[in-house]
């Protein structure tokens, strides 16, 4: 009886609490992917592409909720992904840039198909976090993550009959 208590003391110390603790990295994962796809959903049904930066800017309810979660997200940034109609051409503009005019749902090479790209740092941290160490099994693993959707509104305003991504 003497060995079995020493021996589960050791099991659960150097095998089961690690091992729980790395178990939560992917659970945090794919909370921060959800979350991260969302927001870029939401960006991405904007009536316009100012209102979609804006969205980014002032909503931090995302990086308070993952915060809570245990993934501190760094870095957040929005950029517009452009790809014409044969797959061929690729071009990344940043959200608050304004589109030239060949790259506009009419423009000379068209037509394109927009998509929005969220890209942020992520610090997920594992169950029990003991500074610095292992990461994964004591301190947090630092991941680039992205997410896209595609950009839902390619009208005009009817007051300015400026494309709506474009303002």
């Amino acid at each position: 009886m003497t060995e079995f208590s020493g021996a589960m003391i050791i099991f659960i110390l150097f095998i089961f609490a690690p091992l729980i603790n790395i178990g939560i990295l992917p659970v945090r994962y794919l909370i921060a992917h959800g979350v991260m796809t969302e927001i870029a959903h939401r960006m991405s049904v904007c009536e316009k592409r100012s209102a979609a930066n804006q969205l980014l800017q002032t909503n931090t309810w995302w990086t308070n909720s993952l915060a809570a979660c245990g993934v501190k997200v760094k870095n957040p940034k929005a950029s517009l992904i452009i790809v014409d109609k044969d797959g061929g051409s690729k071009s990344s503009i940043t959200i608050n840039s304004a589109l030239t005019a060949d790259l506009l749902p009419n423009g000379s090479r068209g037509p394109f198909m927009y998509c929005v790209q969220l890209t942020a740092d992520c610090d997920i941290s594992p169950l029990f976090n003991a500074g610095a160490g292992l990461p994964g099994f004591t301190s947090p693993v630092s991941l680039h993550m992205s997410s896209q959707a595609q950009w839902e509104n390619l009208g005009r305003d009817p007051e300015t009959t400026f494309y709506y991504i474009n303002e």
